[in-house]
């Protein structure tokens, strides 16, 4: 979206809206909006004249207005990073500026939007003060416009109660061809449902970007729009499979996709060959793959399956359109339960071999397996491949970052497989993931055998490795020591800890482990190897 994009909670638990970021302290609704009194705006689908310019003061007239003698891009991006209703106050400033306010290219609504100025939140900026309030200072605002909407953010939890009219607002804004970014939010989490995406925005030609959060995706029959699409930004939302694969394979010009917990469906094909960029966080097992292999500049995957009972819904289950006795039903509804059944039943390792096979175009990949997904990959089969089929090798990829337990049986596999598919990779950045129960760090010989010879050891130039602890048997030995034995143009290796490890009493264990680093045979004679403090880990 133009401006700051608002960032909302990622899942489970009674979450807070961070739509947007208005204060409470705006005018009252009792009078009229000063911009929409005193100037009737043309119709939404005539060009909007600029606002003629200002004159220039005669000779003692008085100081000089800098602020009203801005264009009017400049009024429109100062105006967008204040509240709507205290960008309604500005019209009272001169003339001009009622035409300024009633052609911002961008309108954020959320419920706290038209309260009264001083109404009192409680520590609930999204509370609205009152519904009817709200639609009919909506409606004043809307009518009086007078240019097209560019930009649209708003909260729906409105739009139910009066869907006959956003059904008209919304077919309005896309007849006109103005609306290119449309962000639609549901915050009122006593909807198990989810709110409905309207019907129109599957028939808007012009939409660059579509951001949805609790939404449910229903997809018409005969899919007229939506072609345009750039961007599309799916949260918390519940669709099936198939409507998904629509959905994505619409937008034939997709450049950005990102799916973060989506509910009902199981299996998404990517067909998208423009796409650039792919994020992709689940809190359940999900098989995703990639058809055509596009041309990808970042990938991130990030799988984590602790708290059920906070992420998972009644949608996430097949079970739930049967006719069972009640107490079968309580066993339905248990979501920790449906979680077991559902990790069981899936092959989390098929899963992630349709993931990498493709991404052979990708250029940076960045994988977050959590703890709790290593117990549930466990369930699976062993990994036996050592790298992937040749045809699906990761020719393009340069960098690969790690977020994981390489030490555990099955991801140390993985991550063999990985290093052995990528023979062009030359930045690699691995953030240690341990438990209690963790297995003892696996030894350098270990990946002499699983890795081989070639390949990427003859490109890596640099390495990060995030280290948990260097004491208490979680020494930095094995994987890095391999590479700095191995990688034959390596330039640096940058062992990583936090600086709680540098205390006085740690000096020792310290000064030893930087012996025993500086003592590892090298391939190159280039690489700098360091032992580095760090503040915190990155951020995935």
């Amino acid at each position: 979206m133009i401006g700051k994009r608002a960032r909302f909670p990622q899942s489970g638990g009674k979450r807070k809206h961070a739509f947007c970021h208005q204060p409470p302290n705006l005018l009252p609704l009792s009078s009229p909006l000063p911009p929409m009194e005193q100037e009737r705006a043309q119709p939404a689908a005539k060009r909007a004249r600029l606002s003629p310019p200002p004159q220039p003061l005669a000779a003692g007239a008085g100081p000089e207005d800098r602020l009203s003698a801005l264009d009017d891009a400049t009024l429109h991006a100062i105006l967008a990073r204040v509240p709507l209703r205290d960008a309604a106050t500005t019209a009272a400033l001169s003339r001009r500026w009622p035409r300024v306010f009633a052609t911002l290219p961008r309108l954020v609504l959320c419920p706290a939007t038209f309260n009264r100025r001083g109404f009192p939140d409680e520590d609930d900026e999204d509370r609205c003060e009152d519904p009817g309030r709200w639609m009919d200072a909506l409606r004043r605002v809307l009518d009086r416009r007078a240019a097209p909407v560019a930009a649209l953010e708003i909260d729906s939890r409105f739009m139910r109660l009066h869907c006959n009219w956003f059904s008209k607002v919304f077919r309005d804004f896309f007849c006109n061809g103005g609306l290119l970014e449309l962000s639609i939010a549901n915050t009122d989490y006593t909807d198990t449902e989810g709110c409905a995406l309207p019907s129109a925005v599957y028939a808007c030609t012009a939409l660059t970007s579509l951001d949805l959060y609790n939404c449910w995706l229903r997809m018409p029959s005969k899919l007229t729009g939506l072609r345009a699409l750039r961007s599309l930004r799916l949260r918390n939302v519940t669709a099936t499979d198939a409507d998904l694969v629509r959905l994505i394979r619409r937008g034939s010009a997709m450049e950005h996709l990102e799916i973060h917990d989506v509910h009902k469906a199981r299996s998404i094909t990517i067909h998208a060959p423009c796409l650039k960029k792919l994020d992709i966080y689940s809190y359940r097992p999900l098989c995703i793959s990639a058809k055509k292999a596009p041309p990808l500049d970042m990938v991130r995957l990030s799988l984590s399956y602790g708290l059920p009972e906070h992420s998972w819904s009644l949608h996430d289950t097949d079970d739930t359109g049967r006719q069972d006795a009640d107490h079968e039903m309580e066993e339905v509804l248990d979501l920790k339960k449906m979680a077991e059944r559902e990790h069981k039943h899936t092959d989390e390792i098929r899963n992630m071999m349709s993931f990498l096979c493709g991404l052979t175009s990708t250029k940076e990949l960045r994988l977050h397996l959590s703890t709790e997904y290593c117990e549930v990959v466990s369930m699976s089969k062993a990994w036996k491949l050592k790298s992937l089929p040749m045809k699906s090798y990761l020719l393009g990829l340069n960098s690969l970052s790690l977020v994981l337990d390489h030490n555990h049986e099955v991801l140390s596999t993985l991550v063999s497989c990985l290093l052995n598919s990528s023979p062009n990779l030359k930045d690699l950045r691995i953030t240690e993931l341990r438990h209690p129960g963790s297995p003892v760090p696996l030894a350098a010989e270990f990946w002499e055998e699983q890795i081989n010879a070639g390949g990427f050891l003859n490109h890596l130039s640099r390495v990060t490795y995030y280290i948990d602890s260097l004491f208490d048997g979680h020494h930095c030995g094995g994987i890095c020591k391999f590479l700095v034995m191995n990688a034959r143009v390596l330039k640096k290796m940058s062992i990583e800890y936090h600086h709680s490890q540098a205390r006085p009493e740690h000096a020792a264990m310290l000064e030893a482990a930087r012996r025993e680093v500086h003592l590892w045979p090298r391939a190159s004679a280039d690489v700098l190897v360091e032992l580095t403090p760090v503040d915190q880990l990155p951020f995935f």
